[in-house]
């Protein structure tokens, strides 16, 4: 039986480093949260999940926070209203309005789907994959289809059967922050996607594709999945650039770059299920003339090897963290951290990065569990800027590619997945306002 966190000593939680920038620069254009969706095979019967929930409310109460602001910091209180699946609302990771009681994690249903949202100022894919895969878990178990035992109650570094480890909200950008570190090297502006954007509005196109085909074209290769598709996504948004170059859009030029997340758990022995990532940032300059697929999977795959490295880290940890050691800066009123925070954004991210694409890797479970799932779906957070970011995950030998877009026009959907097909792979593709 899992007990209760003492709420004594448990009656807030401090921002990891990553949320402490994320809570502060949140708005309508950047809203910041992402949806992690499974759905199954039958209907979601509403009764089993509300159960499934409060137990894996209790099991998870980092998750179930709300954002307050103190004199200086940012901090989350824990909710004691009991969590329930909510209504499905049309436009999915739109910014947090409404009841401010309400968790920054979120469970929605809608037919055969469970949808859980996050605002990133609590966790990381890592973390929200592990929650929600511990969610179905948790309802197959109330379903009566599977036990939870000792089997299926663990998920990666999380057993359901225990009390949560402390480790598990622990702030490990803290924890490997080196003071001694340099800083890493300025980076340039990025060329941003032409376009209207859409207000309000969130394009999410999903493709399918064959995990074996797609592993076996980027081997052929000498490439990864990530290092294969990055590259296809680079070659599509430079195709875009030419287009853009050669009509009515601006003379000058940047580079095309995209942010890859890195999950530092690989890199550093770590159980946070909070955030715990920093970016890689492969780069192409248009302006040098066209380049191949072949010359921009080289140069994704040594600018992945030469930026995802400890000490490389060590030098954005110094950046991202340092000013929290800062004792000038820890004096500061919130509302002028904020301030500073959103006018650093504005100088020095908005123009980084052409776009994203974040991989989740192949989504594991109980065996047992495996006859009740049809797939699991990646719905990356919406950004006005960069206007379309992608985000992929697997399941069941299926690679489930999803670009969310603010932009008006397609054009970079259908680029990216007609390169893909052009490729000789199949790919199935489904837009849909409920996808996920």
């Amino acid at each position: 039986m899992l007990m209760q966190l003492d709420v004594e000593r448990e009656s807030f939680w401090r921002l990891d480093n990553s949320a402490v920038f994320t809570a502060a620069i949140s708005s309508e254009a950047g809203p910041f949260v992402f949806r992690l969706s499974c759905e199954l095979k039958d209907t979601v019967d509403a009764d089993a999940l509300g159960k499934a929930l409060k137990k894996a409310a209790r099991r998870f109460p980092y998750f179930f926070v709300t954002l307050r602001g103190g004199l200086f910091w940012h901090y989350f209180e824990p909710c004691f209203c009991e969590p329930v699946p909510e209504r499905e609302h049309f436009m999915p990771c739109a910014r947090r309005r409404g009841d401010r009681h309400k968790p920054l994690c979120r469970v929605y249903a809608y037919g055969r789907t469970i949808s859980c949202e996050y605002h990133h100022s609590i966790t990381d894919g890592t973390g929200g994959m592990i929650f929600l895969r511990a969610l179905v878990i948790e309802y197959l178990a109330e379903k009566g289809v599977l036990p939870l035992d000792e089997r299926s109650a663990i998920v990666d570094f999380v057993d359901l059967l225990i009390d949560p480890d402390p480790e598990e909200w622990e702030d490990s950008y803290r924890k490997y922050f080196k003071s001694e570190s340099p800083y890493p090297d300025p980076a340039g502006k990025a060329w941003l996607i032409p376009g209207n954007r859409m207000k309000g509005g969130y394009r999410v196109t999903c493709a399918t594709l064959s995990v074996q085909a797609v592993l076996a074209t980027a081997r052929a290769k000498k490439a990864t999945l990530t290092e294969f598709v990055t590259a296809v996504y680079m070659l599509a948004l430079q195709k875009v650039y030419r287009a853009e170059r050669n009509g009515k859009g601006p003379r000058r030029g940047y580079p095309v770059t995209v942010q890859v997340p890195v999950n530092l758990r690989a890199m550093y022995p770590s159980k946070t299920m909070r955030n715990f990532f920093l970016f890689a940032a492969p780069s192409i300059d248009p302006r040098l003339g066209e380049w191949t697929l072949e010359e921009i999977l080289e140069r994704v795959h040594h600018q992945m090897k030469l930026g995802v490295t400890q000490k490389e880290f060590y030098r954005y940890l110094k950046r991202n963290v340092g000013g929290e050691f800062n004792p000038l800066g820890r004096g500061v009123p919130l509302p002028i951290k904020n301030l500073a925070l959103r006018m650093f954004n504005r100088k020095l991210n908005i123009d980084l990065y052409t776009g994203s694409i974040s991989n989740l890797g192949a989504v594991r479970m109980d065996d047992r569990a495996a006859p009740f799932i049809e797939r699991f779906v990646f719905i990356p957070p919406s950004n006005l800027p960069t206007g379309v970011n992608v985000g992929i995950v697997s399941w069941d030998d299926r690679l489930f590619i999803t670009v969310g877009s603010t932009v008006g026009s397609n054009i970079v959907e259908r680029e990216f997945f007609s390169t893909l097909a052009g490729l000789g792979l199949e790919v199935a593709v489904e837009t849909a306002a409920r996808l996920g």
